[in-house]
């Protein structure tokens, strides 16, 4: 199958040479003769959504996904599944065949992918079938940190690093920094719900050379009418969910209309989570939110408080799908590999790095020994005042 009609190659009108983003420059930048050139907002298109088959049976991956999906009652009024599925593209190739326009060669790019450099000439192409139509994002925050920053930002996040190996920056390597497009979804909304708690203060004095502890239950109400919005959830399988979160927070201020011109030079992802997945994960992160809100509202007011039964219901519930600029690489030591991501917006790094156990040994006994030094200054002081301390 021949989808070469589908390749958006960012030719540079001036001398025929390959264009990338410039994140510096916030425009398009010919790699050969520098011209720049400024970013084209698009239309979406207007083609209607056909809805999914309704006797279309499950596949494979979302049986399981299903299987592994948190159990338990769900978000009422709340159905991820629907968005996703009204996003989602019916394609029959799951690796389709792309003709690179510039030397001829057939490039097979993941079901997935949305942008990608020809292995044989190495110009940059956009494969807009991934990205147009129902499946086209809402948005994009362009890349604001260029790729020659990251070693600034990787060596600032070295520093106070006490317990790193002596030769970690000796032996030490970094791989092929890739810089990607990871696709979130953005929740917003209302979520109101009713709260019960068991609580109980208990208090103690003195009665005639005894001691009385008296122990008052309650139980406890709470209702909650919580406004959400733009919660973020990253919706790539490819790149680890732990390391997405931590690289957050995003600027949702700097959204801009998406244009496919700023993924040229750069990977891009469709998203690729099965929405019954991320349903569950939705229901638990704005579950967790609003319980948290409520549990912190009776802080100091009780002794003990032990949840009860709770229910909750979503309202005006809206999605977007935006895609947010992260550089990903690894730091290879010794046997192993380190994960590392950098937010392409803010310059933040998040990742592993290793430890040097005669480093954290010594460490903690020169901290055990401090601290104890300490204890022992304070006893000694008290001592000799009589135990006025």
């Amino acid at each position: 199958m021949d989808n070469s009609r589908f390749i958006k190659e960012h030719e540079c009108p001036a001398c025929g040479g390959s264009m990338v983003f410039d994140p510096e420059k916030g425009k398009l930048v010919c790699e050969y003769c520098g011209t720049e050139y400024e970013i084209k907002e698009e239309k979406k298109s207007e083609a209607p959504v056909e809805a999914p088959a309704e006797a279309e049976a499950e596949t494979e991956a979302e049986a399981a996904a299903e299987a592994e999906a948190p159990k338990g009652p769900e978000i009422e009024g709340f159905d991820f599944t629907k968005f996703y599925e009204s996003a989602e593209l019916k394609t029959g190739d799951e690796l389709p065949v792309y003709r690179c326009k510039s030397c001829g060669a057939e490039v097979i790019a993941a079901g997935e992918e949305a942008s990608l450099t020809c292995p044989y000439c190495t110009n940059k192409i956009v494969l807009t079938d991934k990205m147009a139509g129902n499946i086209r994002p809402d948005g994009i925050i362009p890349f604001k940190i260029p790729k020659k920053e990251l070693k600034a930002h990787l060596e600032n996040f070295y520093k106070d690093k006490k317990l790193l190996p002596k030769d970690f920056f000796s032996s030490s390597k970094m791989d092929r920094v890739t810089g990607v497009y990871v696709p979130f979804w953005l929740f917003s909304g209302t979520l109101s719900g009713n709260f019960k708690f068991s609580c109980s203060n208990v208090s103690t004095k003195e009665e005639n050379s005894y001691k009385v502890t008296t122990t008052k239950n309650y139980r406890v109400e709470r209702a909650a009418d919580v406004g959400f919005t733009d919660i973020p959830i990253d919706a790539s399988d490819k790149l680890d969910d732990k390391l997405m979160d931590s690289v957050l927070p995003f600027d949702k201020e700097e959204i801009k209309d998406y244009s496919a011109d700023y993924l040229a030079g750069y990977a891009a992802d469709r998203f690729d989570v099965p929405g019954k997945q991320l349903q569950g994960r939705a229901d638990g992160l704005m579950k967790r939110t609003v319980k948290g809100l409520v549990e912190a509202s009776l802080a100091g007011q009780y002794t003990k408080v032990s949840p009860g039964s709770s229910s909750m219901n979503a309202s005006d519930v809206k999605v977007r799908y935006v895609l947010f600029p992260v550089y990903v690489f690894s730091i290879k030591y010794g046997k192993k590999s380190y994960g590392f991501a950098v937010n392409g917006q803010s310059g933040k790094v998040v990742g592993q790095l290793p430890t040097d156990k005669k480093v954290s040994r010594m460490y903690f006994l020169t901290r055990f020994g401090i601290i104890s030094a300490a204890i022992m200054a304070v006893s000694l002081i008290s001592y000799f005042l009589g135990g006025a301390l």
